[in-house]
């Protein structure tokens, strides 16, 4: 075999290990020159080089192959996650990541697989909001491309962004339920979401309990934690929620919130109002409207008309001691 086919078959297999883009640093690197004097120097220096770029075309296949390589993809070929682990953004915070990366470049790749089913295409294992911000700007996306199958996957996503700690407690919640769904075991699950058995259940059973249109409708409400959530999880227990908070999710004070005010907002219009009754009047025998009494679930109002009963006030008043012995005699 030739020499020449020999670094051609070479770099065909580099080529085939990453078929959309070569590794920037591989792209820059200065070609060998051809220095000495005489056909034995020249064919040295030929055999010198071709080694070298032997050489260097199975490193950068190994580097594919083990994922290392920081390649740059173009975003119209990369596709989402098979399971979404974050809610949508604001358009607010859409725009200040385009910002960010505008000035500053893709400071941090994002982690892809090979598409399983679709060739030359790609899977976000993590690194969505970067992926749609460079394909706004019309940029490359930096990646590191590593073969995973799917519950290498989810668990690559589950833990970057467990590492980061900006998921949300109901971002983690539909994110387990979505891992559930698809059929995923839950040592998986806990492995994706660096949760023990306990706190996992906690997760699916609130991501499972609150209809997905009110999560939708609140947001990953970033402040709001297990607890507030386990309470609204309460506050829904037989009640069609969607029918009861209708009007108020779909009005425009309610969207303009934000997501933990939504959620304030909501557990507001569940909870439960405290019974207002009428004050009801207290007449004597002869027929005065002698006092009103207004009676609450926490306190009971006792109100003497004095300009009816002047003095009855005092004299009630003065009788509270005796009063209250011979209640506490009626309920011992």
């Amino acid at each position: 075999m030739g020499r020449k086919n020999l670094l051609s078959d070479l770099l065909s297999d580099a080529t085939q290990a990453a078929p959309s883009a070569l590794p920037a640093e591989e792209r820059r690197a200065p070609q060998p020159t051809l220095g000495g004097r005489g056909v034995v120097g020249a064919m040295g220096r030929s055999l010198e080089r071709l080694t070298a770029e032997s050489e260097a075309a199975r490193a950068l296949a190994d580097r594919f192959a083990n994922g290392e390589t920081v390649l740059e993809i173009d975003p119209s070929l990369i596709d989402a996650s098979i399971v979404p682990d974050r809610m949508p953004g604001t358009d607010e915070e859409h725009e200040a990541l385009v910002q960010s990366i505008s000035a500053n470049g893709q400071l941090v790749p994002v982690l892809l697989r090979p598409h399983p089913s679709q060739p030359a295409r790609y899977q976000t294992a993590y690194g969505h909001r970067r992926v749609r911000a460079l394909k706004a700007l019309g940029r490359p996306v930096r990646a590191v491309i590593r073969k995973m199958t799917d519950e290498e996957l989810v668990v690559a996503q589950g833990k970057e962004n467990g590492e980061r700690k900006d998921l949300s407690f109901i971002e983690r919640a539909i994110y387990a339920v979505a891992l559930e769904d698809r059929e995923f075991k839950r040592e998986t699950i806990g492995s994706a979401l660096s949760v023990d058995k306990t706190e996992l259940s906690r997760l699916i059973s609130v991501g499972r309990a609150i209809p997905s249109a009110l999560i939708e409708a609140i947001g990953p409400a970033p402040k709001t934690g297990r607890r507030r959530w386990m309470e609204l999880e309460a506050l829904l227990q037989g009640r069609d929620a969607i029918g009861e908070l209708a009007e108020l999710i779909s009005s425009q004070a309610f969207r303009s919130k934000d997501s933990d005010a939504r959620f304030l907002a909501v557990c507001a219009a569940l909870a439960p109002k405290p019974q207002r009754t009428e004050p009801e009047s207290w007449t004597s025998a002869d027929g005065k409207a002698v006092a009103s009494i207004d009676r609450k679930t926490e306190k009971t109002t006792l109100a003497v008309n004095e300009k009816v009963a002047p003095g009855f006030g005092e004299f009630v008043v003065g009788r509270l001691g005796e009063l209250y012995v011979e209640y506490l005699k009626g309920t011992a």
